[in-house]
């Protein structure tokens, strides 16, 4: 059967623009100007870089937002002047923050009348309180904790999405916007699927999942050299999807390194889902267990088969919690007896930070090259070198700026110790919790930059 009879024509095509906060974007203009996509997805946030934009925050009200706003709209320029449009969790902890950035931008690129659409919503912090919301991984409720709940942002669907586009939004942003749904809200209001139409929005959501991890999909998180490599890994394209009603094509600009083909699509639709059956988001209960996966060559891989039942009755949120001060300190041990001498090292370490045991929260010692990852489940042999790590939290400064200036005594023994770098930051743990979807009023505002 001819590849032409095999496809459908595709509806709408769609591409990554970015798969976390500080992704590269040398692709995007390579991206842009193809000519190959009405929408790019920028997702921006995953949950350690969500923490990171609270901790901005907290630091600078005006701060929290996705920092390349600035470098990303002089390459969107002409894409945008073409109609092109943009949708991405752009605003991380502080979306109007994120709507300024965007609204300076284009006016230094002499861009005026672009529509931009921010979704307000995903934060919950007073909701969560009134509930006293339970937090599973952590035994305890939001109230127990009191004041150290610093934030909480609920993962939140298409529906803002698909709002602010008909209200022909060009550039549409929001905080704690679910990674699929970045694509499914372009999807069904392109294609004018209901977002109760389970099916078609597990379809969406199943293009959603293979293209919002970027490189991923195209190689990125399949290689596993000498066994598995894909062509010119320096520079991967990024996916672009050719949607049609059932089936979606994955494919990427020509030129680009990486691959598109049966193994690299495999190997994205099973990261991150916890059961294929029930991959559960704001907009569906998505089942990719019934899917097709058609490599087509060339770089072109056609999937079909998705479903989706009812979204779930709870929406999950992203809850931030103060824990005072993350001190690291590292120091490198070379040679014969490198292994002992840091053993050596991290004794001395721990005899210092006794007196302060009743300050520390956490505290572990590592040493990198022998049971950082796997501890003692694989034995290698002798390393020709190891690097002594420490890492403690603990709500007093200066105690982490102790613990931290320790490491860097190290110099003066045992023997041979270098490289020493340390830091003290603010520590801001995330965990889950879920509150009833009906529960989170959504808004959106739509304007003129």
């Amino acid at each position: 059967m001819a590849a032409d009879a095999r496809r459908p024509p595709a509806l709408l095509s769609l591409g990554a623009g970015s798969a976390y906060a500080d992704d590269r974007l040398d692709s995007v203009a390579a991206m842009a100007a193809s000519g190959r996509v009405s929408y790019l997805g920028f997702d921006c946030l995953a949950e350690r870089t969500m923490a990171l934009a609270q901790v901005r925050r907290r630091q600078d009200p005006a701060s929290g937002q996705d920092r390349r706003i600035a470098a990303l709209v002089p390459l969107l320029r002409d894409y945008l002047a073409a109609g092109g449009k943009v949708v991405g969790n752009f605003g991380a902890a502080n979306p109007d923050a994120a709507r300024d950035d965007f609204s300076r931008a284009l006016k230094e690129v002499e861009l005026p009348g672009v529509r931009i659409g921010v979704i307000h919503g995903d934060d919950v912090r007073d909701l969560v309180h009134e509930l006293d919301a339970d937090l599973p991984e952590l035994g305890t409720t939001v109230r127990a904790l009191g004041d150290r709940v610093v934030s909480a942002n609920a993962y939140l669907g298409a529906g803002g999405i698909v709002d602010c586009l008909r209200e022909d939004a060009q550039i549409v942003l929001g905080g704690r916007l679910a990674d699929p749904s970045l694509f499914v809200g372009p999807i069904c209001h392109e294609l004018g699927w209901d977002l109760d139409d389970w099916d078609r929005v597990g379809h969406a959501t199943l293009v959603g999942h293979l293209l919002e991890c970027g490189v991923h999909s195209t190689g990125g998180n399949y290689e596993d050299p000498p066994y598995r490599v894909v062509p010119d890994p320096h520079h991967l394209g990024f996916p672009i999807g050719e949607v049609s009603d059932g089936s979606v094509v994955v494919t990427k600009l020509p030129g680009t390194g990486g691959a598109v083909d049966a193994m690299t699509m495999k190997t994205q639709l099973y990261y991150e889902i916890h059961d294929p059956a029930a991959y559960l988001t704001p907009d569906v209960t998505a089942d990719f267990t019934g899917l097709d996966v058609d490599d087509l060559g060339g770089d072109r891989v056609r999937i079909s088969g998705a479903r989706g039942t009812a979204w779930p009755e709870t929406l999950k949120v992203l809850v931030g919690i103060d824990q005072g001060w993350r001190a690291t300190g590292e120091m490198s041990y070379a040679g014969p007896g490198c292994v002992e001498r840091a053993r050596r090292a991290e004794e001395v370490v721990r005899a210092r930070l006794a007196p302060y045991a009743s300050q520390i929260d956490e505290m572990r010692v590592d040493l990198v090259g022998m049971d950082s990852i796997l501890g003692d489940r694989l034995r290698g042999g002798y390393p020709a070198e190891v690097r002594l790590r420490l890492a403690l939290r603990s709500t007093s400064y200066d105690v982490a700026r102790t613990a931290a200036h320790e490491t860097e005594l190290l110099y003066f023994g045992p023997a041979g110790g270098g490289g020493n770098t340390s830091s003290v930051v603010p520590a801001l743990g995330v965990t889950p919790a879920y509150v009833p979807r009906d529960l989170v009023p959504v808004r959106t505002e739509v304007g003129v930059a």
